[in-house]
């Protein structure tokens, strides 16, 4: 992602390190910023497979160390809007698993307890929200779109009561635990779920979700290319 100036040139030199042009994060952040055609965005970059192992490098340091405390302009940056929606696009790149695994160390590592527990500053709730979103395991596709990213929920159960007599929404994870934190399979509605996506009917509906989690990667579920978020 590259800034332009008022007259359509260039800001040059171009250094993905640099935020001339961008508020609140880097040229390296605002790459990730395409949650409504992830596919298009993976299409550019050379096809899913190579956009998930840049996207693997915006996580984690070159010695294979995770970076997600803020770890300098290259890598996520949990503390601002503009990339927390990140560890998500694995969906759509066919690496379900990397979500469940990339936000479960967020999680941990960068949310706690006492006065500092939040990474930035509470914009309008957006670092609470997009944590108890994360622990539900659930999460908006993109701005305008009721649909719903999935990965694995921390509690075994959850209910949502929504405002207006709308629809219940209950989770199960029976095995949450801090070590189960990869899905093997997902029912809704106690019917078999094959997609790493809810469409928005559930979130205007309601309905139930049970996740059975394990606590090693699961590769083959929700890759299918057919079935993957836009």
């Amino acid at each position: 992602m590259q800034a332009r100036k008022a007259d359509g040139s260039w800001v040059t030199p171009f250094d993905p390190a640099s935020d001339s042009g961008f508020a609140q994060g880097s040229a390296a952040t605002y790459v990730w910023m395409v949650p409504q055609d992830v596919q298009g965005l993976a299409t550019a970059m050379g096809g899913r497979d190579k956009a998930a192992i840049r996207l693997d490098g915006f996580f984690h340091n070159p010695d294979g160390s995770w970076s997600v405390q803020g770890g300098g302009p290259l890598h996520y940056d949990p503390t601002n809007e503009p990339g927390i929606h990140a560890p998500w696009l694995y969906n759509a790149l066919g690496s379900p698993w990397k979500t469940q695994q990339t936000v479960r160390q967020i999680v941990d590592t960068v949310y706690t307890t006492g006065p500092s527990g939040l990474p930035g500053n509470d914009d309008l709730g957006t670092m609470s929200a997009w944590y108890v979103f994360s622990a539900l395991g659930l999460y908006p596709k993109a701005p305008g779109s009721a649909d719903f990213l999935l990965s694995a929920p921390v509690f075994p159960r959850s209910v949502i009561a929504p405002a207006g007599h709308r629809g219940e929404i209950v989770i199960d994870a029976p095995e949450a635990s801090d070590s189960n934190l990869y899905i093997r399979s997902v029912k809704r509605d106690q019917r078999t779920h094959r997609t790493s996506w809810l469409d928005g009917s559930f979130a205007r509906d309601g309905g139930s979700l049970r996740s059975q989690l394990g606590d090693r990667p699961d590769t083959s579920w929700a890759t299918d290319p057919a079935h993957l978020p836009r």
